[in-house]
């Protein structure tokens, strides 16, 4: 499907691994905190009076650094503010009603889009391939290319598939499921491949949880990670499609660089110990030692999806989070923010202690909003726990389901709640 994708927007029949192409960009984004490196490099580059190719291709986001954290902050605000002034940016999400981390809201909006192809300036714009689209990273040289030209370079990259069948216990989730590919594959084992996901298990995940998994091949070093379409995805995106799309589907006689295969029934809770996310392991091995807890965070792109914390409500509705533990809950955007006031998630959350933060990109990339200090451990639903990420590289954080966030943030320990 990668290769599909790259053809088409290369003005080919084909594309071959290995190859070097020039292809047209459908969508691409950016964020505050390169904002100010970006917009100097464009002007630099291309002149002061430079205008983007497409002003409705281009999509701006506040979400790392909001609410402002300090003036630095605020300022990069006040030069996007700017920027999309300057170019007539029509897709703009400052911090207010519709802002959130930039992956989920591009799905919420309907601008990540089947057969497209996206890029922006952040690794994990991979989760867009959960809709079927060639969603990938790129630095902010390549991205000031792509707002002046609309096109880029592009290798070629081989197709690993990930193919997963039959029907998941009940406490497993999606980031179950990955966590337990990254610690077969390790760090780098589809490094600048792509990872096409297969199978009944895949067909029948959520949108949620196949954006989680799709969120997370970049972990594996995958250029991208993509999905065919489902019926409940197309009803989706007739709701909020910006645009005609054309999905793409795989051939039955492709060529993959590799397969890796998995019974869903095989697949058990995991958690990544500290400190990296191949570092996967049975989550019963874990429980048995007891470890303690001085934090418990759901949020980020991975893992404040509103099906994310309506499972970790779940389980804590009705009960009070574990005396000393700062328990923190971060929806993605406003929009999974505004149905969990609706829905009365947000009251059983706070009654139970848990401190709702705003939306956002928050303690996850470690620059504010609950970061760990020396010797914090923390259990959360992010997709990285580099030394370091969520704070000081002295803090221990583990990787885990909303599911065992949950019971952990009850208990005070990592647990299952067996």
């Amino acid at each position: 499907m990668t290769h599909k994708i790259f053809a088409r927007q290369a003005g080919r029949d084909h594309v071959e691994s290995g190859e070097f192409i020039e292809a047209r960009i459908n969508m691409s984004f950016t964020h505050d905190p390169g904002i100010a490196v970006l917009t100097e490099t464009f002007y630099n580059g291309f002149g002061r009076d430079a205008k983007v190719w497409d002003p409705s291709r281009v999509a701006l986001f506040q979400d790392h650094l909001v609410p402002a954290k300090d003036p630095a902050s605020r300022n990069l605000v006040k030069i996007m503010d700017e920027f999309a002034a300057e170019q007539g940016i029509q897709h703009y999400f400052p911090y207010g009603p519709n802002y959130g981390v930039s992956h989920t809201v591009l799905i919420e909006q309907g601008l990540t889009l089947p057969g497209e192809l996206l890029v922006g300036n952040d690794s994990h714009t991979v989760t867009g391939g959960a809709f079927n689209a060639l969603a990938t990273g790129v630095g902010i040289v390549d991205m000031a290319a792509v707002l002046k030209t609309g096109r880029l370079w592009f290798s070629v990259p081989e197709v690993m598939q990930v193919s997963i069948d039959g029907r998941l216990k009940p406490d497993v989730q999606a980031m179950d499921i990955m966590l337990r590919l990254l610690s077969d594959i390790k760090m780098g084992g589809a490094s600048g491949k792509a990872i096409e996901w297969a199978g009944s298990t895949i067909d029948d995940l959520t949108l949620d949880q196949r954006i989680s998994l799709c969120n997370m091949v970049v972990e594996g070093g995958a250029m991208n990670g993509i999905m065919t379409l489902t019926p409940e995805v197309e009803k989706y995106l007739a709701e909020v499609a910006q645009r005609p799309y054309e999905a793409v589907t795989p051939d039955p006689d492709f060529a993959y660089e590799r397969v890796v295969s998995y019974r869903a029934e095989d697949i058990e809770p995991m958690i990544a110990l500290p400190h990296k996310p191949d570092n996967g392991v049975p989550l019963g091995e874990v429980v048995r030692k007891g470890i303690k807890v001085d934090q418990v965070y759901v949020g980020g792109c991975a893992g404040g999806k509103l099906e994310d914390i309506k499972i970790f409500a779940d389980v804590v509705r009705g009960n009070r989070v574990a005396k000393g533990v700062q328990v923190v809950v971060v929806p993605a955007t406003m929009q999974v923010y505004r149905a969990m006031t609706v829905q009365g998630i947000t009251q059983d959350l706070v009654l139970a202690g848990v401190n709702v933060e705003s939306p956002g990109c928050k303690a996850c990339f470690g620059a504010h909003g609950a970061v760990l200090g020396d010797g914090d451990v923390c259990l959360a639903t992010i997709n990285r726990n580099f030394r370091g990420r969520m704070g000081s590289p002295n803090a221990s954080v583990y990787l885990a389901s909303s599911l065992t966030a949950g019971h952990t943030a009850l208990h005070g320990f990592i647990t299952d709640g067996k």
